[in-house]
């Protein structure tokens, strides 16, 4: 195999390790809208319950890793690590993590208005 070959192949990996990568950064925010989607449609609370309220935490200390940090620094990192468009996969991933995380803003600011 010569270097160009080489360089090649190891090109066709980066984008998708990266989209990996972002895809499994994208995850806890994904579940926390799928038990949003059952408390909405179906009245499940249990698994409600257990992540929202870290959303309407007051100040807290930084480095205390609330549930809303990891789930909205997940998001935040996933759209930096696919945010150059080396492949229609990293920039899709880049939009999708974009728009959860202005879904779960909105999401923090309607809670933050009820209470």
């Amino acid at each position: 195999m010569n270097r160009s070959q080489f360089l090649t192949r190891l090109n066709f990996f980066r984008p998708l390790v990266s989209s990996i990568l972002g895809i499994m950064l994208m995850a806890p925010a994904i579940i926390f809208l799928f038990t949003l989607l059952a408390r909405i449609c179906f009245g499940a609370k249990a698994a409600y319950y257990y992540i929202a309220p870290s959303f309407l935490q007051p100040h807290f200390d930084i480095f205390a890793f609330h549930k809303a940090q990891v789930i909205v620094g997940c998001l935040m990192i996933a759209a930096l690590f696919n945010s150059k468009c080396r492949s229609w996969l990293n920039t899709a991933i880049a939009m999708q993590s974009i728009m959860l995380l202005l879904v779960l803003l909105a999401y923090t600011f309607i809670q933050h208005l009820r209470y």
